[in-house]
């Protein structure tokens, strides 16, 4: 893999838009037919929300990364065995997710009638069990970014597509370098497409769709705490007694371990603003306050002399990319252009974007599931799968 210096001249055969889990699966996966493959990065660097975050106890994934343990999650490991040509060793571990109610941590068993408006986001993490691997989400981007062969360009946002003929010809690159393909993928939010696409391709119908459809901004807080918290690694659905327009957060703590001769404790926490009022900051500040408020309720010491505060907020985390695309996930009048947004999967956080990846990758007529390799699962511990009827 080299960073591209082709000619603007220069024709790919393949330009995936987008460098976090799902452009990285497809590039991945393209870049075993062909080496003439892009790969665009708005940021500095691959792996998107992916990229390992430093801390006193070693690296860690940026923010909560979880696979509930469902056939779904299985086919999604699967899609990476092959891809990375390793056994990934999932095994299922038991999370039942716990609240805090009545002075106590009891077991989280729903919302009941006071569901929040992301209960969609948000139920994500309340699986009674989850899938592990060997490898952390942040160590499988890696991975698949070492073993793709094609050219990568980083700090490059699309800034427009180009159509002739029901094709796109070029993008717009920075607002002012061309590229040219015979094929583009897709991986960025997809309300962002109402700006991206010409004219021509943003339907009334379209528009119709996104004025009704919410996105969501993720808040999330890394704390790490002075001395251990608590023995508990469920996630903790913390939301108070009180019901308010803010709704409730996810979190988990991790094993306490020793740095420099005292005891430390990581923890990870994430709730949802809807992205039209995530533009008042303000309302991002409401939101880590009800969370440091929720944690101290639950464990008053848990906030004192904190080692460590990091604050991540991601405008279209999350929502529903309900767009009109073709059976094989191109977009109407733009034959060439694959729709791989995680957002346009029914499943949400990681999970979306794995099954993503894979459903373009088979569109585009790439068959990583046939690549030739040797997965012991006699050794692996035996897991149980829930059935899982969503398509």
């Amino acid at each position: 893999m080299q960073k591209s210096s082709k000619s603007a001249s220069h024709v790919f055969d393949y330009v995936v838009i987008g460098g976090g889990i799902t452009g990285l699966s497809i590039a991945n996966a393209l870049s075993r037919e062909t080496t003439n493959v892009l790969l665009l990065e708005s940021s500095d660097n691959f792996g998107g929300l992916n990229r390992p975050v430093s801390t006193a106890l070693g690296p860690m994934n940026n923010g909560l990364r979880l696979l509930p343990n469902t056939e779904l999650s299985q086919k999604a490991i699967a899609f990476l065995e092959m891809l990375l040509s390793t056994n990934l060793s999932p095994r299922s571990e038991e999370h039942v997710p716990v609240t805090y109610e009545g002075g106590s941590l009891k077991p989280f068993v729903g919302f009941g009638d006071n569901s929040p408006a992301f209960v969609d986001e948000i139920n994500y993490f309340t699986a009674p069990n989850v899938l592990k691997m060997n490898l952390e989400v942040y160590e499988i981007a890696q991975k698949l970014f070492d073993g793709y062969t094609g050219e990568f360009m980083p700090r490059s946002y699309v800034t427009k597509f180009h159509t002739d003929d029901d094709k796109v010809t070029h993008i717009t690159v920075n607002g002012q370098k061309t590229i040219h393909a015979h094929n583009f993928i897709y991986t960025g939010a997809v309300k962002s497409l109402k700006t991206l696409l010409p004219e021509s391709l943003v339907t009334p119908k379209m528009l119709q769709k996104f004025s009704k459809e919410t996105f969501w901004t993720a808040v999330c807080l890394d704390l790490l705490h002075s001395g251990k918290v608590t023995d508990s690694q469920a996630i903790h659905m913390l939301n108070g007694t009180t019901q308010d327009d803010i709704g409730p957060c996810a979190g988990q703590f991790y094993t306490a371990a020793e740095s420099n001769g005292e005891m430390i404790q990581y923890s990870q926490w994430i709730t949802f603003v809807a992205d039209q009022e995530a533009e008042d900051t303000e309302a991002i500040g409401a939101a880590l306050k009800k969370i440091k408020r929720q944690i101290k309720r639950a464990y008053p010491e848990a906030l004192e002399n904190l080692k460590f505060e990091r604050i991540l907020v991601v405008p279209s985390y999350s929502g529903t990319g309900d767009l009109k695309i073709n059976a094989n996930q191109t977009l109407p009048g733009a034959e060439n252009l694959w729709m791989a947004s995680a957002q346009m999967n029914s499943q949400k956080n990681i999970l979306g974007a794995l099954l993503q990846a894979e459903l373009v990758t088979s569109a585009l007529g790439v068959n990583p599931m046939g690549i030739q390799v040797t997965i012991d699962r006699a050794s692996t511990e035996n897991v149980e799968l829930e059935q899982n009827t969503e398509a």
